[in-house]
């Protein structure tokens, strides 16, 4: 017998025999005392409460148990992805997407093509644009998709998640005017000659419009529903959403999944830290929202805090200057927080409960969130306990690689095919030199014993873990050299990033049965082949939420 979703209450399963044994399967534990074995039977509230031979589990538990064979499959404990945007990748699947590149006309064409498929949208929504390409055009971007778009405010986002593309009417509903100022963490990017707005907004200043934008709360709850489904397909059992935009309610979303039972994930989330709102108010804000009940499947416990850009943008903040500047303005890159104000915050959000996840890519930011870190005020066992990370992590200046040990900070990196290919290193190189060969050191934190995971920063990049793992294998420099190593990054070291690697991240009894059934062994295939591997049936605290056709 296979268990579903109800939609009762919060995690309302149908509920489970008494026990269930899984048998006739290839499982890999990451037990460090029993990495393999061949069945486990887990009780009625999804506890294992073995893990062994099929023989003897079958000979003890056989006859109280609905049985589950699994004829030969394999048994991965379930995925964990620590950086992931949920309800914005389900959101963005309605929006009209455009080519990273185009000329002018051709977006005007496409804007306009957008209006009319979303006639009945207060907003015209779109996403995909690389916005690097419109900062310097002759013609400003605002007035192409001022004829574009005439009668309604327009939303574009770009395809990193760090500017947004409005038209005038886009500016007067942000309340945004030739003489507002750039807002902490933000830029309101005006044309370098003539210092008229472009309707381009970076970084923070993005905000501004997107709060003005944002869908009403059931477009949101149903982009989360969507994506919880993609979740479930891709063997994803928990994850912690990066996001986190509290003044657009996506807390609020979430919330209700967890009230009406359609939350098939575990999910220790993060609430965003908004530079330019007023520090007391915020934290009110944060403490009334901080939940870290380890017993609930949805906590929010964790505070995002942007520290600098990309390089793309030439925000990404640098110890040594840029090459060539992208920005004449910011030769080194960009803050979003001042450092005294950033001290304040995180001693204020450690003391409230929060574990931070810094968003860092240049090697100063990389530096600035492990100096904010050792500045708490606080016993060392209680900070290293907190597990404080940093996430995307580019760049580390190699005085900085043994303080994440010393600090007890986890690296967290992205490893998808982009940001790895070294196609995209030497466009980099223009920018930054030859650090551009250098980014992304899983390798080089491993071997300082840092703690590190790997994670997907969808829908930004790929979701798939098991293209993760094949990208961490194959990469051309800071490889990761197995392939147990590889599959612990994304379950167990992952659920020890989380705070609940005592419940999950392996399967061991005590644990939950949280666990993948992938159609092969990926121990038997050739790494540059993982990925090819398919997800028949994601099981949670042993319901089935996905299965296969």
């Amino acid at each position: 017998m296979l268990t579903s979703l109800t939609t009762t209450k919060a995690q309302s399963f149908i509920e489970l025999p008494a026990q269930t044994l899984v048998i006739n399967a290839e499982i890999y534990t990451l037990a460090p005392e029993k990495p393999w074995a061949e069945a486990f039977v887990y009780d009625a509230d999804g506890t294992i409460l073995a893990i062994g031979s099929e023989t003897t589990l079958t000979e003890r538990y056989g006859s109280d148990s609905t049985i589950i064979d699994l004829n030969g499959q394999m048994i991965l404990p379930g995925f964990q992805d620590t950086h992931v945007h949920v309800p914005e990748a389900g959101i963005n699947e309605s929006l009209c997407l455009l080519p990273a590149t185009a000329d002018l006309s051709t977006y005007e064409t496409l804007i306009k093509e957008c209006a009319v498929e979303q006639a009945d949208s207060s907003w015209v929504r779109a996403a995909g644009v690389s916005l690097f390409e419109l900062r310097n055009t002759r013609e400003l971007p605002i007035d192409v998709l001022d004829r574009a778009v005439a009668d309604r405010p327009v939303i574009i986002l770009d395809d990193l998640g760090h500017a947004v593309w409005t038209n005038s009417a886009g500016l007067r509903a942000a309340e945004i005017n030739q003489n507002t100022p750039d807002p902490q963490g933000g830029i309101i990017h005006r044309n370098p000659r003539s210092k008229a707005l472009t309707g381009l907004l970076l970084e923070d200043a993005q905000q501004l419009v997107r709060n003005a934008a944002a869908p009403d709360s059931e477009a949101i709850y149903n982009g989360l529903l969507s994506a919880l489904q993609t979740l479930a397909e891709n063997g994803i059992t928990t994850v912690s959403d990066a996001g986190g935009y509290w003044m657009q309610n996506h807390d609020a979303a979430w919330q209700r999944a967890a009230d009406e039972g359609t939350l098939s994930v575990r999910a220790a989330n993060s609430l965003y830290l908004y530079p330019a709102l007023d520090k007391g108010m915020q934290l009110t804000q944060l403490r009334k929202r901080f939940d870290n009940n380890p017993d609930d499947w949805l906590r929010f416990d964790t505070a995002k805090i942007y520290l600098d850009g990309i390089l793309d943008l030439g925000t990404a903040a640098m110890i040594s200057p840029y090459h060539l500047p992208v920005d004449e303005n910011y030769p080194s890159g960009f803050n979003y927080f001042q450092t005294e104000k950033l001290h304040q915050y995180v001693q204020a959000l450690h003391d409230i409960g929060y574990r931070m996840h810094f968003h860092v890519i240049g090697d100063r930011a990389t530096r600035e969130a492990l100096d904010s870190i050792e500045n708490i005020n606080g016993s060392a066992d209680a900070i290293r306990a907190r597990r404080h990370r940093t996430t995307h992590t580019y760049l580390v200046h190699p005085d900085d690689i043994p303080r994440f040990r010393s600090l007890g900070v986890i690296a967290d990196f992205q490893v998808g095919a982009d940001s790895t290919d070294i196609d995209y290193h030497h466009y980099l190189a223009e920018f930054i030199g030859d650090r551009a060969y250098d980014l992304l050191p899983v390798n080089t934190l491993l071997e300082g014993g840092a703690s590190v995971t790997l994670s997907s920063d969808w829908d930004a990049d790929p979701l798939s873990p098991l293209g993760i793992i094949e990208n961490a294998l194959t990469r051309a420099s800071h490889n990761i050299d197995s392939l147990e190593t590889a599959i612990r990054l994304v379950t167990l070291d992952a659920a020890f990033a989380l705070g609940h690697d005592n419940t999950t991240g392996s399967l061991e009894a005590g644990k939950f049965a949280d666990f993948v059934v992938l159609d092969r062994n990926i121990f038997d295939v050739e790494h540059h082949e993982i990925s090819e591997a398919k997800v028949l049936m994601t099981f949670v605290g042993g319901h089935r939420v996905y299965q296969a056709d």
